[in-house]
């Protein structure tokens, strides 16, 4: 696919898929979607990604759907056609929050309603001390339909989730780190060098370990403690008899850095 609304590079097992429609605050239309969509498959599958950079170019991260795109899709072609149009939107989080490798958002700007979404459905949010983000669904008369209202209970807890959702008012990236939503606050000028400098250190980790620990963490959010450590024995022993568990031995009594292979 020739793209035309992201910009998607691919540089020491780093892929970086950048949001690139700043004069429209990089909202999401049809086509970047359709874009989006295919690029974060593009790097599911490829096996020679080990983590995903997502970010905006501009002074927004994404500041959600472009309100006309999804205007015209209803007059247009109906209900029919906005379902579709909403379908498509909802296939790119499933396919971000079911990644099988580490996804950091580096927010370089505002991010609201989808927008946020895309962020929360990251395994990783880095932001600038200038960020702002909100659920601002309510303010177009909807309710969240990113994921919104799964994600941000798990993060932040249902209270401050229902406060976010019900006012759609914007918070600051270091009340957002306060509370849980936001990993890491940093300066705007520092946010491209720590992204990429964990994105590093994560794609020099052991990926086998990292894909399944990542498959551990969403099963167990709905398991019983009994349940979850049958999980984490079952992916344990897929750990035990790999190359990457003997790399870390090895390095470890030879005192050196490991080399890891991903198997």
């Amino acid at each position: 696919m020739e793209y035309l609304r992201i910009i998607y590079q691919k540089e020491a097992r780093v892929a970086r898929l950048l949001l690139n429609r700043p004069r429209a605050l990089n909202a999401l239309d049809e086509a970047m979607i359709e874009e989006l969509r295919y690029a974060l498959k593009t790097a599911a599958a490829d096996s020679a990604v080990r983590v995903l950079i997502l970010t905006g170019a501009g002074r927004a991260f994404c500041f959600g759907a472009d309100v006309s795109e999804f205007r015209k899709a209803q007059e247009q072609g109906g209900r029919a056609a906005m379902e579709a149009l909403l379908s498509k939107a909802q296939e790119i989080i499933q396919v971000l929050y079911e990644m099988p490798k580490p996804t950091l958002a580096a927010l370089n700007g505002f991010a609201s309603g989808l927008g946020l979404d895309l962020a929360l459905a990251c395994d990783l949010r880095i932001a600038t001390d200038r960020v702002k983000v909100s659920e601002a669904f309510v303010s177009m008369g909807l309710a969240p339909d990113g994921g919104g209202t799964f994600f941000l209970p798990r993060l932040i807890g249902s209270g401050k989730a229902a406060e976010m959702i019900f006012t759609g008012e914007p918070i600051t990236s270091q009340e957002a780190e306060k509370i849980g939503l936001i990993n890491r606050v940093v300066p705007a000028l520092e946010l491209e060098k720590t992204v990429q400098d964990l994105a590093q250190k994560l794609a020099k980790g052991p990926s086998l370990a990292m894909r399944l620990a990542k498959q551990a963490l969403k099963k167990n959010l709905g398991m019983d403690l009994v349940e979850a450590l049958r999980v984490e024995a079952e992916f344990q022993k897929i750990c035990l008899q790999s190359a990457d568990h003997r790399e870390a031995v090895r390095s470890y009594l030879e005192r050196r850095e490991p080399i890891f292979e991903g198997r």
